[in-house]
């Protein structure tokens, strides 16, 4: 959660109506608690809590009760508060916003995007979503079904039902958002292009709908060009990796394995960590173990990311196991060591199968 930021040292010159003293003195105590609430918010709720209640206290007499840092102090407050008592916090800041510009305008796309977007992060996605379709419907109507800030709402609203493993509902929403933003050239409308179809591609990995989400990746990752090593292209590299992978083209896995080998920082010793992996399929193989300390696999992982040569490193009570777990480490796949620019082989590295 992000706290609202002001600048505290220019406020006496915006409360002309309070004397000096007065000023002086809250001020001093509106400073303190959104310190402490600030200091809080992410370590101790119940002191956060409080101090956001004072907080807002003391800015309602300092800015005034329909000022907008007012609404912003509700909002903090809010945040911390659950169901109904959180929802008269959230009402109050929306009055101070349709008090400014007007109950159904375009003025208050913004800040209801706002209120969804502080909800959401707080993981309040109920909430989130009613403020989200407010901003919708002003959208539609001010701006038209297929304008870009219609299509970023729909983003986020398909975003939260991801979140909230409702895919069907997702999927909605993302396509509404993909046909309001495709073929558009400004950065922002690219930049949720590509994250519209990255949830494309992660819903439907989900549903093992594995060719369908490796097209909506490579629009994605097209998209997303301008970034080549941005956190978020290198998480669509591996999805992309995942949809291979599950199609049974590891060869065409093996340029996105690269592609992050060569932008990892590892330390000569650092065991690799494995970007797919898969559960070792016992079937009705009896003697499953049960040793909590698991069971240990050496290997070489090759240049291109392969394992090779894999050998059991604890003891199982029968062939047949000791072969489900080679066959299983066997298609696991890394980022492959990249030592001066190039990628190398890492013999002896291990890992350890858990139950």
């Amino acid at each position: 959660m992000r706290p609202v930021r002001f600048i505290l040292a220019t406020l006496s010159s915006l409360l002309p109506a309070l004397t000096y003293a007065q000023t002086t003195g809250e001020l001093e105590e509106f400073n303190a608690a959104y310190l402490q609430y600030g200091n809080a918010v992410d370590s101790n709720p119940v002191v956060a809590r409080d101090a956001a209640k004072r907080a807002l206290d003391f800015g309602r007499s300092l800015f005034g009760e329909e000022n907008e840092r007012t609404a912003m102090l509700a909002i903090n407050y809010a945040n911390l508060l659950e169901g109904e008592q959180a929802q008269a916090y959230l009402d109050e800041a929306v009055t101070i916003y349709q008090t400014k510009f007007g109950v159904a305008t375009e003025e208050m796309i913004l800040p209801y995007m706002r209120l969804g977007r502080m909800l959401t992060n707080n993981s309040k996605y109920e909430l989130a979503l009613d403020y989200y379709q407010k901003a919708r419907v002003l959208a539609e109507n001010h701006l038209g079904i297929d304008s870009i800030v219609a299509g970023n709402i729909q983003l986020e609203l398909g975003s939260i039902e991801f979140s909230r493993e409702q895919d069907e509902a997702a999927l909605s929403y993302l396509a509404a958002a993909q046909q309001a933003l495709q073929g558009e050239s400004e950065i922002a409308a690219l930049n949720n292009f590509a994250r519209v179809n990255l949830l494309f591609g992660r819903i439907y990995l989900h549903q093992e709908r594995y060719q369908m989400a490796l097209d909506n990746l490579l629009v994605s990752l097209d998209a997303l060009s301008a970034y080549p090593n941005s956190d978020i292209r290198l998480s669509n590299r591996l999805y992309l990796i995942e949809a291979y992978e599950k199609l049974g083209r590891s060869a065409q896995a093996t340029e996105h394995l690269l592609a992050i080998g060569a932008v990892n920082r590892l330390a000569p010793d650092e065991n690799l960590t494995p970007l797919y992996l898969v559960v070792p399929d016992f079937g009705a193989t009896e003697g499953v173990p049960d040793d909590e300390s698991g069971i240990l696999v050496s290997f070489t992982v090759d240049k291109e990311g392969f394992v090779r040569d894999p050998v059991l490193m604890s003891s199982v009570a029968s062939d047949s196991l000791s072969a489900i777990f080679l066959q299983a480490i066997g298609q696991f796949r890394f980022a492959p060591r990249f030592i001066a620019g190039e990628p190398v082989d890492s013999p002896s590295q291990q890992y350890r199968f858990r139950y």
